[in-house]
């Protein structure tokens, strides 16, 4: 099991994205994982705390902390401390190694040129 950290307000609480996580969620949002919408914000914040909760479960931190000041930087925050999270449940739920051969490699926007368009004459 992987453990990072995140910042909330200058603090930094660890996270992990397991089981555990997973059944912390639930329970905060009493419904089942795959069953919610992770593009809303209180879903996210929800699952934020459930991972900090899962690493550790004495943490200091609050909604209200999550919150901050209800204004962008707060918003930020979550958005980043949800990323992150994303990127441990990535390690959780492995991609099939017959996935993984179907999938296109990323593309480079940066060092991609532009087709010249070919000339009518």
């Amino acid at each position: 099991m992987k453990q990072t950290e995140i910042t909330i307000n200058g603090k930094q609480y660890p996270i992990v994205f397991n089981l555990l996580t997973m059944s912390n969620f639930e329970e905060i949002v009493n419904k089942g994982f795959f069953e919610v919408n992770l593009n809303i914000t209180n879903n996210r914040m929800a699952l934020v705390m459930a991972a900090v909760l899962a690493a550790d479960k004495e943490t200091t931190l609050t909604v209200e902390e999550l919150r901050g000041n209800d204004d962008w930087e707060a918003y930020m925050q979550i958005t980043k401390a949800y990323t992150t999270l994303m990127q441990l449940a990535d390690t959780f739920f492995p991609i099939p190694d017959v996935a993984k051969e179907n999938e296109e490699p990323a593309k480079n926007e940066e060092t991609e040129e532009i087709a010249e368009p070919e000339s009518k004459n």
